[in-house]
């Protein structure tokens, strides 16, 4: 028992090492009580380093898949690909966050706390083989995110959009918590290899369907796909762009991975009993996300329905499962490549509105963009590359994810929902082409000036972007090998 109690505390200690320093940060923050909030931001950056560093050494020494805590985890390759993406996710929406913080006027040393029990849940999502353990992960994670929507108190716009997420996300895992109700009604487990024990003894009775339906409903929440995203706009436009930032990234990539561990994990060939759902919410989501950009005039709500439609490209490669189960399915590894794809170039752009605060308060109107190009053409070119990837424009990484996840769509014979995809996309272009619009061929003075955080974060961005773009064969093949390993049987 010690001898397996001491290798699960190896296997989990980057999710150990951000709860400690979540707890560590709020006694010092409390006690000390640092004038300059900045050592904050540099702890909790040296934190995430350490979790990440961490990922990385726990990934050298897995070769195999094994349950821990009595099954309540499951450690492999694929988890550890998206909680690396999630820490990724973590640390550039902490790289920008106090100098941002200060312009906004928000001195609550709890803000990075907040952020590491955020990721401390994330991670045991990407971990989590219990439908229990997905439960509560999530509600670590979500509570952190309503509070810090919510964390600049004076401004109306930042507490209805705590106020929003807490209410929808709270009917969402309702939602949720049902369908795990149900379900376990139906296996008498909460187990997710319970579960696929159940699916595979034969057809699933009315429990199973109903019950999977609402399980996927609360997962919609959590990836704003459609029906359940008309909350993504006035959430982000409201809550701190850091915020928006983490959650655009994080938290999508955390639900995608336990999303992705119940269907491409367990569900097997049962996933057909859920296909047609999934290919509307696919379809729909792509769709309604590109379009409802097009109108928009405020950056951050323009990057939510971006957000919308980016979870629709991920959704549509879980649509295309199909009555074989994914064991048979090509390119699986673009579930997790397109969800570091999308962290990267998100994560860069929102490191530039962050830029964009006008007396203490965020001023993301497309307007404050104009003339960018001619009073600081470098971050306007920074600006511009993570745009381009974002629509997809060779040779970005954003380009080699869409094709990839496309490609493997056609391959499991899904044309027409890779149709829908591509078409959406196209729209999808014209308004990734507004901003730069703005910024090379509208007059004006954006007294928009980048501090060395946001610079460097930009640089990062733009480097990765371009460089998985050209060579991404590597990477393609470690995201295809970690996605495999969810594979069970």
């Amino acid at each position: 028992m010690g001898t397996d109690l001491a290798n699960w505390l190896f296997l989990v200690s980057p999710s150990l090492v951000l709860f400690a320093g979540a707890m560590f940060l709020i006694l010092f923050e409390a006690i000390v009580r640092p004038q300059n909030q900045g050592s904050l931001r540099l702890l909790s950056m040296l934190l995430t380093g350490v979790a990440m560093l961490l990922t990385v050494v726990v990934w050298g020494q897995a070769n195999q898949a094994q349950e821990i805590f009595y099954g309540m985890l499951r450690f492999d390759h694929y988890g550890l690909g998206f909680q690396g993406v999630g820490l990724l996710a973590g640390f550039f929406a902490l790289l920008v966050s106090h100098e941002y913080l200060e312009a906004l006027k928000i001195r609550v040393g709890e803000y990075y706390a907040l952020v590491l029990f955020g990721l401390f849940g994330m991670n045991l999502m990407a971990l989590a083989n219990d439908l229990m353990m997905v439960f509560i992960s999530i509600e670590v994670m979500s509570l952190s995110m309503y509070i810090l929507c919510a964390i600049k108190r004076s401004d109306p716009r930042s507490v209805e959009s705590g106020f929003k997420y807490f209410i929808l996300g709270a009917f969402a895992s309702g939602l949720l918590l049902y369908g795990i109700a149900l379900l376990y009604g139906a296996s008498g487990s909460t187990s997710l290899p319970a579960l696929a024990h159940t699916l595979a003894a034969g057809e699933p009775g009315p429990l199973v369907m109903v019950g999977g339906a609402l399980v996927l409903a609360g997962f919609g929440f959590k990836v704003g796909a459609v029906p359940f995203h008309m909350y993504v706009p006035d959430v982000y436009q409201g809550a701190p762009t850091a915020v928006t930032s983490l959650m655009s990234t994080g938290v999508k990539a955390a639900s995608f991975a336990a999303l992705g561990r119940i269907i491409l994990g367990y569900m097997g060939a049962g996933a057909a009993n859920w296909e047609g759902a999934l290919w509307f919410m696919a379809a729909a989501t792509m769709l309604i996300g590109n379009l409802g950009a097009l109108v928009q005039n405020d950056l951050k709500r323009i990057l939510a329905y971006s957000s919308i439609a980016h979870a629709g490209y991920m959704l549509m490669m879980l649509a295309s499962v199909g009555n074989e189960g994914a064991a048979g399915r090509e390119a699986l590894g673009g579930l997790l490549f397109y969800a570091l794809t999308y962290t990267i170039m998100s994560a860069g752009t929102f490191a530039i509105l962050t830029l964009l605060v006008k007396n203490g308060s965020d001023d993301t109107d497309i307007s404050r963009l104009s003339g960018l190009g001619h009073s600081n053409p470098w971050l306007a070119a920074g600006m511009s590359i993570c745009l381009l990837s974002l629509a997809g424009i060779p040779p970005t990484m954003g380009f080699v994810g869409k094709f990839y996840l496309f490609a493997a769509t056609v391959q499991s014979g899904y044309t027409g929902l890779a149709i829908v995809g591509a078409l959406s996309a196209a729209v999808g272009v014209y308004y990734y082409l507004r901003p730069m619009v703005y910024m090379y061929m509208k007059e004006g003075h954006p007294h928009i000036h980048p501090n060395i955080w946001v610079s460097g974060s930009v640089i990062i961005a733009c480097v990765l972007m371009f460089a998985l773009g050209i060579a991404p064969n590597e990477v393609l093949d470690w995201a295809e090998a970690a996605v495999r390993t969810v594979i069970v049987g």
